[in-house]
């Protein structure tokens, strides 16, 4: 007998969960859509839904999935933000690796030139022009800026 009283009432407990597994939606006078568990009042033409009841036991009986479109829209920005991120660091280590290049140039410049001995650059006709003293020291002096714009100190 007390396990009938108790099948009893568990069927009454789910009872109005079966009912309210229908929702409703319309359009109203302003043109938004409306979704409600009542039909829309004044006898405006609607579409009834199916909601899928929520498990016995749950706070949120008989609710509509929660997935909302701002949280796939928060979850799109954090992949983009993602990507953005790491195009940002691949693009500083190209930048660092771009850097080192040219501070490796810069110090071989300068060795090249502070060496002294005769050195010569090729024209465009394929033939060698040698450097002045004035102009080896020019070019130490560019190669020593060069150093100090791009090495690390």
């Amino acid at each position: 007998m007390k396990k009938l009283l108790v099948v009893l009432c568990c069927l009454s407990l789910t009872t109005p969960l079966v009912a309210s597994a229908e929702m409703y939606k319309w359009q109203d006078k302003n043109g938004k859509w409306q979704y409600s568990d009542t039909p829309p009042p004044g006898g405006a033409s609607y579409t009834t839904l199916e909601k899928d009841p929520a498990p016995i036991g749950s706070d949120t009986a008989g609710s509509v999935d929660m997935k909302t479109n701002t949280e796939k829209e928060w979850k799109a920005k954090a992949e983009q933000d993602a990507a953005k991120k790491k195009q940002e660091e691949e693009k500083l280590a190209e930048e660092a690796k771009a850097k080192e290049e040219r501070c490796r140039n810069a110090r071989l410049r300068h060795v090249q030139f502070q060496q002294g001995g005769r050195v010569y650059r090729v024209n465009e006709n394929g033939e060698r022009e040698y450097f002045s003293s004035k102009e080896i020291d020019e070019e130490v002096q560019k190669a020593q800026s060069d150093i100090e714009a791009n090495c690390p100190p």
